[in-house]
């Protein structure tokens, strides 16, 4: 494209054509993308669209298609350079929409001699070539559905791998990023070195009283050690709970993006739940810096000005485009493997980033396979560099470094045993019985007590048991159905003033306890699950290690019926360990880690891409690996509903349409979202079997796609949250 021509189309509203593809050139100095950055907006320039753009009509044609034609038009057809050439065409293709697999682009491209929407296509490249200008501007070639036929033959024969998706999703990310960023902000985005200080954290934690001779500070200087001795680009560290990872991956992380000029830092945590403990931390330390990213973060509270400016400071979150991004492991694997556009235009902020996986052993199993070479190709390919983090290291970066002193950090730390609890009786019932009895008598010697179980309803259930056995004084229940207000509630009743140790109660939780939350109990209970599950909720018990009289148990009990987590975890969870309590009757913290890595290595052998992720890849089914990212994370439309507990939805939904009128497409669109977050922090996730189980249907809203109860009583306790079918009944043990 010659940049001193300038045409007389517009892009936007105002705005010239020229100017809109010469800003997104300038982002990405790179050819293919140069060239798919040149070509996306080619329909534009059709008289409907340009009627459209000076409000002359109410709508206009689609661009997208008839501009990948032309794109795809002006490659000489090579075999060499087929799939360069496929990822620039399904790239400006898709760039209003999600990915569509190559299957059907071929079937689509197969087509173009007698489908009547190809006719539409072939119309509209006559009306483009026929003008002068635009002929000459784009260098069309002229229209040849036998070239497009060809071209289909090529892409249907191709073959990817995981360097080539790693290539092509960066391709159309920076597409993406650069075209919406240009229209919102009228200038090329601009990525810089991130310029947080190192300064800022050591004044943190000198203000908090952290001695440099500690044993935390001592651990986190040896960590960036390391490193410097072994600067790779995917990094491990290993160590036990509560001695710091947070602040020490901090630091490593200041460190590497500060020498290598890197323009962010994502700090990924496995649930939302715990994000905004851990921005609380970042933001004492870099004021107005850390940004959070996820599902019920409220754009309009991130900026003093956003209320004037809410999908402009949207855009720069969703998108990644700030210094410093908090947010969850869904987000960043659903950019990497996701199909949607909202997902895949956060790829590109992956570029040049130091991306810290905190918990890293919560990837689901599923994914680890795949892995084991994603974080290799992806920190390559776009110069990041990987820190993953857990206190049991999982196999999906078994090349790694490892940063820390981990062996000397175990061996120095022995808090806790794990010993095998025995259950009386013959079914589920006296199984919760049993276990009811021994908590009781844990909680009767005046030890704090915290016990873990899988399922919400097991969880209430023993809740509900204990309270009818007397136990009603501080005793506290934990679960994903309490909403975020109620959770932080409980949270803060459970610790002792200034200290996060837990004196006198009581906690029946789900695995919702097992990361990020700084709690440290006497005596621990939990029921089988995977290994990681069992080592990060014994990490709650005696966390602190101030109790050198004696050591703190936690009690390992099997199943009370049925699993949520993975069965291979569990089977091998089952046969490793339990088989070490019979013979040995205790596993010390301190004979963990060699523990893990045994039962690792064991479980390495077996590890498959069982979701087909890979192959997935192999045939670029980019709609098939959104669906298979879905599934690994346990999300199923047909598992879950949205529910908005003591919301009257019809009030938004009221002043939603009352706006229908006044407001385009865009601003109702931003108005709904906004009207969301309203809402959002009394919003739960709930099983449909648990949601039907209620009897009388709750209300749906069509708008936001949720259902909700106007009013929360009956419905929702502050104790347990939203009320299962039992805790409803006259006669149950609930009542």
């Amino acid at each position: 494209m010659a940049r001193d021509v300038e045409l007389n189309y517009l892009s936007h509203p105002g705005k010239k054509l020229t100017k809109h593809l010469r800003c997104i050139e300038t982002f990405a100095d790179d050819e293919a993308f140069c060239r798919v950055a040149r070509y996306h907006d080619v329909g534009k320039c059709l008289e409907s669209f340009q009627r459209y753009i000076r409000h002359e009509v109410a709508r206009a044609e689609p661009h997208a298609k008839i501009s990948a034609v032309a794109y795809l038009l002006s490659n000489e057809l090579s075999c060499e350079k087929a799939q360069e050439v496929f990822w620039g065409y399904c790239a400006v293709l898709c760039h209003h929409t999600a990915l569509k697999s190559k299957a059907t682009l071929c079937d689509d491209l197969f087509n173009a001699f007698e489908d009547y929407k190809w006719r539409e296509v072939a119309r509209q490249y006559h009306e483009l070539y026929e003008k002068a200008d635009i002929r000459r501007f784009w260098a069309l070639h002229t229209w040849d559905e036998e070239v497009l036929e060809e071209w289909a033959d090529l892409f249907d024969c191709l073959k990817g791998d995981i360097e080539g998706y790693v290539a092509f999703k960066l391709l159309y990310s920076r597409l993406l990023f650069a075209d919406k960023y240009e229209a919102a902000f009228s200038q090329s985005p601009q990525n810089k070195p991130i310029g947080l200080s190192l300064a800022s954290l050591e004044a943190y934690k000198r203000a908090k009283g952290f001695e440099p001779v500690s044993f935390r500070s001592q651990a986190a200087k040896r960590i960036v050690e390391n490193y410097r001795r072994s600067p790779e680009k995917v990094v491990r560290i290993t160590a036990p709970t509560g001695v710091g990872k947070t602040l020490a991956s901090l630091e490593l992380a200041l460190e590497i993006a500060n020498n290598k000029k890197m323009h962010r830092i994502i700090y990924a945590i496995p649930f939302t739940g715990i994000i905004d403990q851990t921005v609380t931390i970042f933001s004492e330390i870099f004021p107005k810096e850390i940004t959070p990213h996820h599902y019920r973060v409220d754009f309009s509270m991130l900026d003093e000005e956003a209320h004037n400016d809410y999908d402009r400071i949207k855009y720069l979150v969703q998108s990644w485009h700030k210094p410093f991004i908090v947010t969850t492991f869904y987000q960043l694997f659903f950019a990497l493997f996701g199909d949607k556009n909202s997902d895949n235009v956060r790829f590109q902020g992956l570029y040049k980033s130091v991306v810290v996986l905190d918990e890293v052993q919560a990837i689901p199993f599923g994914l680890w396979k795949v892995m084991q070479e994603m974080f290799e190709v992806l920190a390559k390919r776009l110069d990041c560099v990987f820190v993953l983090m857990s206190a049991t290291m999982p196999v999906v970066a078994p090349n790694a470094p490892e940063l820390a002193e981990k062996e000397e950090l175990f061996a120095s730390q022995n808090r806790y045993e794990l010993r095998l609890l025995a259950m009386q009786g013959e079914d589920e019932t006296a199984h919760l019985e049993s276990l009811a009895k021994a908590v009781i008598t844990q909680a009767q010697t005046g030890q704090s007590v915290l016990c873990v179980l899988n399922t919400i309803k097991n969880a209430k259930r023993l809740y509900a048991l204990l309270r009818a056995k007397g136990v009603e004084e501080n005793l506290f229940c934990l679960n994903s159905y309490m909403l975020p207000k109620d959770r932080q509630r409980v949270l803060k009743a459970l610790r002792e003033k200034g200290s996060n140790r837990v004196k006198g109660k009581v906690l029946i939780s789900t695995q919702v306890i097992e990361a990020g939350v700084d709690l440290d109990f006497d005596v621990g209970f939990r029921e089988l699950a995977p290994l990681s599950s069992i080592i990060q909720s014994a990490g709650r018990v005696n966390r602190e290690g101030q109790r050198d009289v004696w050591q703190s148990t936690v009690w390992v009990f099997d199943t009370l019926g049925y699993e949520i987590y993975d069965e291979v975890l569990m089977s091998a969870t089952r046969n490793e360990l339990f088989a070490y309590l019979e013979k040995e009757k205790l596993l010390q913290e301190r004979e963990i880690l060699g523990f893990v890595e045994r039962f690792f290595a064991k479980l390495d052998i077996s590890l498959s891409d069982r979701f087909g992720i890979k192959e997935a890849i192999e045939r670029y089914d980019f709609e098939v690996l959104g669906k298979k990212v879905t599934e690994a994370f346990g999300g199923n439309d047909d598992y879950t509903e949205s529910v908005a507990i003591g919301v009257d939805v019809v009030v938004l939904e009221e002043e939603y349409f009352a706006k229908t009128h006044e407001f385009d497409k865009w601003a109702l669109k931003s108005l709904k979202e906004q009207s969301y977050k309203r809402m959002v922090d009394k919003i739960v996730n709930i099983k449909k079997r648990d949601l039907q189980g209620y009897g009388a249907e709750p209300s749906y809203s069509t708008l936001f796609g949720i259902y909700y109860f106007p009013q929360a009583e009956g419905v929702y306790s502050q104790a347990t949250g939203f009320l299962i079918e039992q805790e409803r009944s006259d006669d149950d043990a609930f009542d």
